[in-house]
């Protein structure tokens, strides 16, 4: 295990070393480092290395299995060989074959220690049960938004929402027999079909007409201590909407402007609660709530006005 720490650790070094390196190979016309990294090799070596580097890079096991299960840490490393590679060909046709050599050199080498990370077990096992175990999480997450969200709904409503939501137990517990069975990859995909769900219950959910609480309250406080319940379901949809619907950096950044505003909002109602004025406070965090349905909205997933 310490071998394969310190192997991706060697990776994130030389990964930061070569690239603060390209600037300079691809303006250097004459091979200026020989002194440094030997005889210059001639063009015909220099082909027989890239035919090798790109017949790796073509023929890999390792290429259709990151692209099959996503596996951050083989495909950041084999991305690195590739782009690694085409300095090379830059190198290579711009006459300097010192750097086409380094270039290919360090491509062997990310090749070589990504073979080595997909050949251990115990890195490969501890990924997929770090990921299932952020995908468990995940549906807790969804789940306790749900049920809060939920409370505003009448009786015959929830009852329909409740029986969508009813076959993520099923495979939450088949997940659940596969990893036991230490079958994390499996497992793993039955949580995706969970998330699903939820997104779906969700978003038809905050798009329902029926979604308006029918709740007789008996005092300001008690509707204001409703209100702030109502205002936490939302923003907690907020980082699973990111999470789940992978927005874009732009879309992003709208919604977070909604959001800022809505905690401004909720600050302010904050303080009209401390001075004794929940009329005016529940005004104030219902248009905090509003703006939290804006971001949603923004970033995919319906909400009501």
């Amino acid at each position: 295990m310490q071998k394969t720490v310190c192997r991706k650790a060697a990776l994130l070094i030389r990964k930061a070393i070569v690239l603060s390196l390209l600037p300079l190979a691809l303006i250097a016309a004459k091979p200026s480092f020989a002194d440094y990294f030997g005889v210059e090799p001639s063009r015909e070596e220099i082909q027989q290395e890239m035919k090798l580097v790109k017949m790796l890079l073509d023929n890999s096991p390792l290429t259709g299995r990151t692209a099959q299960n996503e596996q951050e840490h083989l495909i950041q490393p084999m991305e690195l060989a590739r782009t690694l590679y085409d300095r090379a060909v830059d190198a290579y046709n711009g006459g300097n074959m010192v750097w086409a050599d380094v270039f290919l050199g360090e491509a062997l080498s990310v090749i070589e220690d990504a073979v080595h990370l997909s050949s251990d077990p115990l890195q490969v096992e501890t990924k997929q049960r770090q990921q299932y175990a952020e995908q468990m999480d995940d549906v807790r997450a969804f789940d306790a938004t749900y049920q809060d969200v939920r409370k505003g709904l009448p009786a015959k409503e929830a009852t329909k929402y409740d029986a969508a939501i009813e076959p993520t137990f099923g495979l939450i517990n088949h997940a659940q027999k596969l990893v036991a069975d230490g079958k994390y990859v499996e497992g793993s995909e039955q949580l995706k079909k969970v998330h699903t769900i939820y997104v779906s219950v969700l978003n038809e959910l905050l798009a329902s007409k029926s979604f308006v609480y029918d709740h007789v309250f008996n005092t300001p406080a008690e509707e204001l201590e409703y209100e702030m319940s109502r205002y936490h379901s939302y923003e907690e949809l907020i980082p699973l909407a990111i999470e789940q619907l992978k927005p874009d950096e732009n879309l992003i950044k709208l919604s977070d402007r909604f959001v800022q505003d809505a905690v401004k909002a909720h600050v302010a109602a904050e303080k009209q609660e401390a001075a004794g004025d929940h009329t005016a406070a529940i005004k104030t965090l219902q248009d905090a709530t509003k703006r939290l349905q804006s971001a949603l909205r923004t970033l995919g997933l319906n909400a009501p006005e």
